[in-house]
């Protein structure tokens, strides 16, 4: 009956208790037999590298023909075209509910067991939620969030969906709780500290992490007036800044740094070069601007179209007419430690940069667009090449008005979130600020889509919930806007 309702629920939310992820882990502290017998911190690796893996995967599919990064071959693919199929949702939906329900048991079994330390692992844990929570409402509006995650402790097979602003404000109360455990600064057991891979369980860069996270959010919903989130966001950054630091350089960046040692293995790194880079190609909009840019990052990314040349794909070209292959992905990306990124400092100071453009705070814009644009060279193992900053697509120069010189931070901060899930789109559904280029071949009305819809599994199983849900957002379409989709001409 146990395995009944863990493969149901999976199917419907993935709200199960994915016990077997740690077992190529932390055997030592796991009971295969007792799930109670799983201590907390050995569930934070196997949730980071699973969702990291679900994250890259879908980002290569669907963010990346979105926005322009990539344009497959495949001429039956419509994602660049703004057709996306409902089978599509399946995938991001599994991934991170399973994993949601091993996050929210670090902070369970940590409050339970009282341990000195263990307040560490509620605040990491608290951050990790807000992180893949966001990433599921962001890609679907309304979701279930109160009552997810409790098929197997609880029974509770259709969840109610809950409303995005609710679901925003939980997060952001949740963040506000991580920043305040992991002020207390309680160190863990030193042999404990493996079982991060990306902070080594050190609270006061989980906070820092926390806090950077929060501002993506809020800016995220700033434009939303009932939020307060412009009042939060300048406490954050200057009224109350001693109480919710943030990252301060690439050393503190919230990424998982792929080994090629198992566990933590680039999740492309045994995957054939023709599968990997085969189908797709770079677009004419990526490779052109960072040949304009005069980027170095161009080489670190892409492959020579003819010798010594770059070029790129027409992205929604029209069906029946592919165009050739140009730049590709380089083969050298799969076994690349960078492409496990969550939140990086330079996204950190672009929305720094952002904030002060639209003057919710009174910090200096172009300080903050530099530093990120030499925090992004660097979290690649590059730097800016002379005469960059100059250049007029880069510089703020004095006649640009504010939306030329957001155009411009946007930019950077599209390459800054390059292979990071799909940060990307979200930004550009929030902004429009970057140009992409419109294709003969779109479908859609021409329109980006704003949403996937939600798995088809979902509307059959828990469909009195989800027919609930659909009545509130407009439809379950993809262009039905969420809470905080704003409205731009």
């Amino acid at each position: 009956m146990k395995k009944y309702i863990r493969i149901t629920f999976l199917l419907i939310l993935g709200s199960i208790v994915f016990q077997s992820c740690t077992k190529d882990f932390v055997e030592k502290n796991t009971d295969p037999n007792k799930v109670s017998a799983v201590a907390p911190q050995s569930l934070i690796a196997p949730a980071l590298v699973n969702v990291l893996s679900t994250n890259l995967s879908r980002n290569l599919r669907i963010n990346n023909e979105l926005m322009q990064v990539t344009v497959t071959i495949n001429d039956n693919l419509e994602i660049q075209r703004y057709e996306i199929r409902p089978s599509e949702s399946e995938s991001s939906w599994t991934g991170w509910y399973v994993q949601l329900t091993n996050i929210r048991d670090i902070y369970q079994r940590a409050n339970d067991a009282k341990q000195v330390g263990y307040q560490t692992y509620m605040g990491i844990s608290l951050v990790m939620d807000a992180w893949v929570s966001s990433l599921i409402t962001d890609m679907y509006g309304d979701v279930p969030y109160f009552d997810s995650n409790k098929g197997f402790s609880e029974g509770n097979l259709t969840p109610k969906f809950d409303k995005q602003e609710d679901i925003y404000k939980d997060i952001f109360r949740k963040l506000e709780e991580a920043n305040a455990l992991l002020k207390e600064n309680v160190l863990v057991e030193s042999a404990n500290n493996a079982m991060d891979p990306i902070y080594s369980s050190d609270p006061t860069k989980w906070r820092k992490f926390g806090n950077s996270l929060y501002l993506r959010l809020l800016l995220r919903v700033a434009h939303k007036t009932e939020t307060n989130a412009v009042a939060k966001i300048k406490e954050i950054l200057e009224t109350n800044a001693a109480e919710y630091p943030i990252m301060q350089s690439n050393a503190e960046t919230a990424a998982l740094y792929y080994t090629n040692v198992q566990p933590y293995m680039n999740p492309n790194y045994n995957v054939r070069d023709i599968d990997f880079n085969g189908t797709r190609g770079y677009s004419e909009f990526f490779i052109n601007n960072l040949m304009d840019l005069g980027d170095p990052r161009l080489k670190l990314w892409a492959t020579e179209a003819t010798l010594g040349v770059y070029g790129g794909m027409q992205s929604g070209y029209a069906r029946g007419n592919v165009p050739e292959r140009q730049s590709t992905l380089l083969a050298a990306l799969k076994s690349d430690a960078h492409m496990g990124n969550i939140m990086n400092y330079a996204e950190l100071q672009f929305i720094i940069a952002e904030c002060a453009l639209r003057k919710y705070v009174e910090l200096d814009a172009s300080e903050a667009y530099t530093k990120g644009i030499n925090g992004a060279m660097e979290y690649w193992g590059t730097t800016v090449p002379q005469g960059y900053l100059a250049n007029p697509k880069v510089i703020f120069s004095a006649e640009d008005s504010e939306t030329q010189k957001l155009k411009k931070v946007h930019l950077q901060k599209y390459y800054a979130m390059m292979f990071t899930d799909f940060q990307q789109w979200y930004e550009y559904r929030r902004t429009q600020l970057l140009d992409l280029y419109k294709g003969p071949g779109l479908l859609n009305n021409g329109k980006m889509p704003v949403r996937l819809n939600y798995p088809i599994i979902v509307q059959s199983l828990n469909r009195e919930n989800y027919q609930d849900a659909v009545g509130r957002m407009g439809g379950d379409g993809i262009n039905e806007k969420m809470w905080w989709q704003p409205t731009i001409n």
